[in-house]
C-alpha cells in the first residue's frame, strides 16, 4: 500500500495540464484529491477536509495564491502541512515561494513520478532525494554520539520544523523553535544554546540581521552559528563567514540526518 493511500491532498489554483496528468498519478497511488481556486482557499477549509498536502498552482502569478501561501504559514505554524508549488523556472519567484513557507517546489519540466516520490519522501518513504528540492529529507537517523547538545532554530517553515524536531527528538537533543527571528535574543537568553541553526529567509527580515544580533550580545557572541537555508551565492557564504557563522550549509544539498551529526561535531 502506498504512503499516499488515503491521504486527502488539496490542489489550489486553476486548472492546467501538467496538474491533471499530476493528479491521474496520485489518483493511482488512491489518494484522495481536493480542489479549490486561490480565491477560494481558506483555513477552514484545511480543517474541515482534514488536509495533509497541499499541491499550489503558481504558474500563473496570482496575488490570491500568494495570500493563500501567507494564509498557510499564518495560521499553520504548529502544524506540518507540507506545501508545494507548481512554479515555472524562475529563481525569483522561487526564492519567493520558499521565503512564504513553501516545503518545496516543482517545475513543468520535472518527471509527474518524480514528483510523487517527493511526496512519498515526505510522508517517510522512500529515499533521501535531490534535484530542485528545496528539503532533502533522509528516513536514515543521524549517526551522534552526544546527547544534551541544546540547539535553537530560526526557521519560518513549518514543515522543517516538524521535520528537525523528529530529528533532534530522536538524537536527544533539547531545541526551542523561532518562526521569524523577531525579538529573538530573550529566548535564546534564556534557552542558553550550545549552537543556533539559522535560515537566511525569514518573513518580515533577513537572517544577517539575526546573525548580527547574536554577535553583538555579550552573553550569546561565543554560540556557534550555522546558516541553513535555501540561498547559494558565493556572495552570502562570504557574508555569513565574515560576520561570524561557523558553517554554511544549503538545504538542498544536506539532509537532515547530516545537519544534526554536523551540528554534534561544532559542538564538541
Amino acid at each position: 500500500m502506498s504512503v499516499l493511500t488515503h491521504k486527502n491532498i488539496l490542489i489550489v489554483g486553476s486548472e492546467h495540464v501538467y496538474v491533471t496528468k499530476l493528479s491521474e498519478v496520485l489518483v493511482a497511488e488512491d489518494a484522495k484529491l481536493h480542489h479549490t481556486s486561490c480565491a477560494d482557499f481558506s483555513a477552514s477549509l484545511i480543517e474541515e477536509l482534514h488536509i495533509e498536502l497541499i499541491l499550489v498552482n503558481d504558474l500563473i502569478v496570482d496575488p490570491a495564491c500568494n495570500e493563500a501561501l501567507h494564509m498557510i504559514r499564518d495560521f499553520f505554524t504548529e502544524k506540518a502541512i507540507p506545501v508545494f508549488v507548481l512554479i515555472n523556472d524562475d529563481s525569483e519567484r522561487i526564492q519567493e515561494v520558499l521565503a512564504l513557507g513553501a516545503a518545496d517546489y516543482i517545475t513543468p519540466q520535472e518527471d509527474h513520478e518524480s514528483v510523487v516520490a517527493k511526496m512519498k519522501a515526505v510522508f517517510g518513504q522512500g529515499d533521501a532525494f535531490s534535484g530542485s528540492t528545496a528539503i532533502d529529507i533522509s528516513t536514515v537517523d543521524a549517526e551522534v554520539t552526544a546527547t544534551g547538545i541544546r540547539v535553537f532554530v530560526v526557521e519560518d517553515d513549518p514543515l522543517l520544523r516538524n521535520l528537525l524536531s523528529l530529528k533532534m527528538d530522536k538524537s536527544k537533543f533539547p531545541y526551542e523553535f523561532s518562526k521569524d527571528g523577531m525579538n529573538v535574543l530573550p529566548a535564546m537568553r534564556q534557552f542558553k544554546p550550545d549552537i543556533v541553526v539559522l535560515d537566511l529567509m525569514l518573513p518580515g527580515r533577513s537572517g544577517f540581521d539575526v546573525l548580527a544580533e547574536i554577535k553583538g550580545d555579550e552573553k550569546l557572541k561565543s554560540v556557534p552559528v550555522v546558516i541553513f537555508s535555501n540561498k547559494d551565492t558565493q556572495e552570502d557564504k562570504q557574508k555569513a563567514q565574515e560576520m561570524g557563522a561557523r558553517g554554511f550549509y544549503v538545504k538542498a544539498m544536506t539532509d537532515l540526518s547530516e545537519l544534526i551529526e554536523l551540528i554534534e561535531s561544532l559542538v564538541k
